[in-house]
């Protein structure tokens, strides 16, 4: 969405400072959209085409995964892998070792989370 904000607006600067200070920003920004690491995970368990991967998401348009499953593959997080044996082809993903990086940093939060995260209150 950072795209739709104007470059001149005081928003856009902020970003511009967080980004400049400390580039953990960004890439809190990246994974924080939502949806971006469930997509990841699941494909990492083997829901590894579009059509097994909506129906893991109830709530998920078509649209949003698609932009999410771009997001992901134009961050080298994932990449897709034809079938070549199938008529039409058909298109999976999987997910790189920078995706299985990514994976392992997020799993460690989640231990964070669940060792120090107060359910009446937020982090």
């Amino acid at each position: 969405m950072s795209h739709l904000i104007k470059a001149s607006s005081s928003n856009q600067a902020n970003k511009r400072h967080l980004s400049e200070r400390c580039s953990v920003n960004d890439t809190l920004s990246f994974i924080g959209k939502r949806w971006l690491m469930a997509v990841l995970y699941e494909i990492s368990v083997g829901h590894n085409q579009f059509s097994s991967l909506l129906p893991v998401f109830s709530g998920l348009s078509e649209h949003i995964l698609a932009a999410r499953i771009q997001d992901l593959n134009q961050n080298g997080l994932i990449i897709k892998v034809p079938k070549p044996d199938s008529v039409p082809i058909q298109i999976c993903y999987a997910i790189t070792s920078k995706g299985y990086d990514l994976l392992s940093i997020v799993a460690s939060l989640h231990d964070w989370t669940d060792a120090y995260a107060d359910p009446d209150q937020e982090i």
